[in-house]
């Protein structure tokens, strides 16, 4: 594993991905910074947090959070396919076996892609902190009244810890998503099958009506009553789709 991360840190593709996951975020604050001088509003840092969805259109949340699985397989998912081009893969599977070898990558895609949105997550959350510091600006949240609507009040009761906690769940489903890129690549092996692959079953669970992005998005009007049932989905599909590649490839896959 020590091996797969070095590469992945020092591979120049991964680290322009890694930059641009980053920015992605920096860039909405920066538009509900300028929305603020606009309008001389001041946001409360909470709410100008990235996950929250502040911005007028959610372009950012929409280039990062719909198309990650595709960001993800160039940051590193699709390094089995590499493997695979060059011939690594066997030597690797001949030194540690290809349960080992496919329980490798499948951890490493896990740590990986939690990892990268979590930083990015964390530096945006800093940085929100600091550039609205002071703020109490919510676009008219706190005026909604949902009693029966726990998350909710949950929710506006406690922004920040929120925002951490939703941190940690964008992380958590990241990784799960980095999980099935890497399954994917083992199963096609080449670019074009795996990419679309991978974002046909994303965008799938984004485009339902109770969609993905849900699971993202804090101080929605969408109760326990939606969101579990989604999270279950989700993690369902991203656990299940694994196993049977896995399956597949240790016990049918003689290459």
């Amino acid at each position: 594993m020590k091996s797969h991360i070095d590469r992945i840190l020092h591979s120049k593709k991964s680290i322009i991905i890694f930059f641009i996951i980053t920015i992605i975020p920096l860039i909405d604050a920066a538009q509900i910074y300028i929305t603020e001088q606009q309008y001389g509003v001041k946001y409360h840092p909470a709410f100008a947090f990235f996950l929250a969805g502040m911005t007028r259109g959610h372009a950012m949340q929409i280039i990062l959070l719909w198309f990650l699985p595709i960001f993800l397989l160039i940051l590193f998912a699709d390094d089995g396919i590499q493997d695979s081009e060059t011939g690594y893969r066997k030597i690797l599977i001949s030194k540690m076996g290809k349960k080992s070898y496919l329980v490798e990558k499948m951890t490493t895609a896990f740590i990986v892609s939690s990892m990268t949105i979590f930083i990015s997550l964390v530096i945006n959350f800093a940085v929100v902190n600091i550039l609205f510091n002071g703020g109490t600006y919510n676009n008219g949240l706190s005026d909604i009244d949902i009693p029966q609507n726990l998350l909710y009040t949950q929710s506006m009761a406690n922004p920040f810890v929120t925002d951490i906690i939703y941190i940690f769940i964008a992380s958590f489903i990241s990784g799960l998503c980095g999980i099935m890129c890497a399954s994917v690549c083992f199963f096609f092996r080449e670019k074009k099958y795996a990419y679309t692959a991978a974002f046909f079953i994303w965008f799938l669970l984004v485009l339902k009506k109770n969609s993905l992005m849900f699971l993202f998005q804090p101080f929605t009007e969408y109760g326990y009553v939606v969101v579990l049932p989604i999270l279950s989905l989700v993690i369902l599909v991203f656990v299940m789709v694994p196993f049977i590649l896995f399956i597949y490839e240790v016990k049918y896959n003689e290459d």
